[in-house]
Formats: structure tokens, C-alpha cells, sequence
């Protein structure tokens, strides 16, 4: 753990990791993630069950699929919590957003992942949007970690999600089920992954507030960052709506900004159980380009590496449609796989510079 954050930091700070000099490890490095790799596939291949068109009450695996590297049905038992009316839309500032914070702070308990900070989880913040600087935004930001093998010189991954939504307009909750509850519950299932398989790096778990507020959480943290932090930052992966994926297809982005992270993303699509594709991080992309359209923004404009993934917009994107029933639970499952694959990729592949 760590002491607590400090409200001034100067903001001109270098990176004291090179991706240039990183070595891609191909999968087949991986002995655990490999045998993983061979019974998932085998698994999905002869799976034919269809995917339930009602998540059920029960945490318990969802039909069709069975999870590798997470808890199924903690993941989507904590997806439907999150996006519950009782959280009406978890919007920074409201009652529904400070259960939300209690909600991810219990379950990090739980699962025995400590705190980044000696006091505790939460890191208020009072911040300019990232969009807006001179606009202040109140919020709470929850920050755990993991140590890493290597030690006191392993390079850090933060790993992040907003928590945050919309909140409540002219009656209506705007419910935010794959906005952004899917990143949440996907976050909380990786840090339980490296609670029972340790990293070798580093990994600082950070579930963002106010986002949808000018992502002004994530600019909050990078500019207010511990230099014993920033002086090891390697990569910031984001999860942001990561459960609606329509056609079966995650997108991650970051490849165009870091060539060097193309080898890694690709050799994790080679295996992943979702179809996992490069893409919207390029002008080409035009509105579409997602390059600084989350928490993902402020690392990338601070000249951190980063790797964001997500699915494409949907119909019910920022609209009071966005609710738990229109997750298909195995898409999710397959996609929290995806991303404990990522992030474990990742981690060996950063231990290996």
C-alpha cells in the first residue's frame, strides 16, 4: 500500500519504459495460458447451446460456455447489481453512484485485493473536465493493487473502468448495463485472477468516477500521479462496454498510437474466445476513431502506451435502453476471458523487457 494522494503534483514527468525495446512473447510462452487457450477452444467448438435470452437470478454459469480464467457468474450477478434500478444510473455526485463505490469496495475485500493507499480505496478528487479544465467536477475515484514478483522495479500496468453513468432524466434511469457495468464487473474478475496468480508486474486497479462528466477521473489520476507511480507506468488497459458485443467482435484499440503493442494484441486474438479485432484508433476512422473517447484519453495525451477495449456502439449507447436484460451472458463471459487473456499477456510480455 501506499500513502495517500497527493491533491498538487507537477505534471511534466517522462516514462521510464520503452516499448521499443520490448520483445513480443508469442502465446506458446505461456504454459498455463496455453493449456487454457487449447480447452477453451475445444469448448466452444463443440458447444451448440444457445445463449440464454434471460440472464438468470442466480450467480451461476451461464449455459453455453464455460468461463476459463473468471467466476461467470459473480461477473454477471455483479453486471446486474451494478445497472440495478437501485443504482438509478450511478450518475458522480448521487446516492445511486456512492452505492456503486460500496458495492466495488466490498467486493475488492472480498476477494482479499488491498488498497493502493494506506486509507483506503477511495481517492476524492475536485478536477477540470478533461474536455472542459476550467469546469470542476467532484468524485471519487477506487484504487487497489497487486505488487508484482519483480519487486520494487517491476513495471506497472493500470488497469481501468468507469464506474459512473448518466443517473436519472425526466423519470427515466439511464441503467448503463454494458456502460459501463460490463468494465466494472470485467475489472473485478481480472483482479481476482491475479489475486490467485500472482503477477510479475505490477498491476493498479483503478475504477474511474465522472467519465461520463469529462473524463475528468482518468485526467484527475494522471495528473495528479505519485512520481514512484508514473516514473514505472508501462500501459494503461481500459475496459469500457465490453459486454454488447452484436456481431461477436471486441475492438482493441492503441495499435495505431504503439506499433510495437500490435504483436501482443495479436497474438491474444489468436486464441481469445471472442473474435478480437485492431481498429478505431486512426483518423480514417473519423467519429469513429475511440482513440479519445474514454479513460483511456489522458494516459494517451501524457504519452503512456495504452490499449482500450470495447465493442462497437449499439442502439441503446447513453440511452435509458441500456439495461441488464439485453446482455447475452455467454457474449459477456467469453468477453471477460478475453481480457484476463489481455492482461495476462500483457503482464508477461512488460516482465520480459
Amino acid at each position: 500500500m501506499h500513502d495517500p494522494w497527493p491533491w498538487a503534483v507537477s505534471f511534466g514527468w517522462h516514462m521510464a519504459f520503452n516499448l521499443s525495446r520490448v520483445k513480443p512473447v508469442p502465446v506458446e510462452a505461456f504454459p498455463m495460458i496455453r493449456s487454457l487457450f487449447a480447452a477453451m477452444l475445444l469448448l466452444a467448438a463443440c458447444s451448440n447451446a444457445p445463449a440464454a435470452e434471460q440472464a438468470p437470478a442466480a450467480p451461476v454459469e451461464p449455459a453455453g460456455y464455460q468461463a476459463a480464467y473468471h467466476d461467470a457468474g459473480r461477473a454477471i450477478a455483479n453486471l446486474e447489481t451494478l445497472s440495478s434500478d437501485e443504482f438509478e444510473g450511478r450518475r458522480t455526485g448521487e446516492p445511486g453512484n456512492l452505492k456503486a463505490q460500496a458495492l466495488i469496495v466490498e467486493q475488492l475485500q472480498a476477494l482479499g485485493v488491498d488498497p493502493y493507499f494506506d486509507n483506503g480505496y477511495q481517492a476524492p478528487f475536485a478536477a477540470g473536465r478533461f474536455d472542459q479544465p476550467n469546469l470542476e467536477v467532484r468524485g471519487t475515484n477506487l484504487i487497489a493493487s497487486i505488487e508484482g514478483n519483480l519487486g520494487a522495479d517491476a513495471p506497472v500496468i493500470v488497469m481501468s473502468a468507469h464506474y459512473d453513468h448518466l443517473g436519472m432524466d425526466g423519470g427515466e434511469i439511464y441503467n448503463g448495463a454494458d456502460d459501463n457495468a460490463s468494465g466494472v464487473a470485467a475489472l473485478l474478475e481480472t483482479a481476482a485472477w491475479f489475486k490467485a496468480n500472482p503477477p510479475e508486474s505490477t498491476i493498479v486497479f483503478v475504477f474511474f468516477d465522472a467519465e461520463e462528466r469529462g473524463i475528468t477521473g482518468s485526467a484527475y489520476f494522471v495528473q495528479a500521479m505519485p512520481e514512484t507511480l508514473k516514473d514505472r507506468l508501462a500501459l494503461n488497459l481500459n475496459l469500457d462496454m465490453v459486454a454488447r458485443a452484436d456481431k461477436g467482435e471486441l475492438y482493441a484499440v492503441g495499435g495505431y498510437h504503439y506499433p510495437d503493442l500490435v504483436p501482443l494484441i495479436d497474438s491474444v486474438a489468436e486464441g481469445a474466445p471472442i473474435t478480437l479485432k485492431r481498429g478505431h484508433d486512426s483518423p480514417e476512422w473519423g467519429e469513429q476513431d475511440w482513440s479519445l473517447q474514454s479513460d483511456h484519453a489522458p494516459f494517451l495525451r501524457a504519452g503512456i502506451p495504452i490499449i482500450y477495449l470495447g465493442v462497437e456502439d449499439h442502439p441503446d449507447y447513453h440511452q435509458p435502453s441500456d439495461t441488464f436484460d439485453k446482455i447475452d451472458p455467454v457474449t459477456f463471459a467469453r468477453c471477460v476471458d478475453t481480457v484476463i487473456l489481455m492482461a495476462e499477456a500483457a503482464d508477461q510480455w512488460m516482465a520480459e523487457q
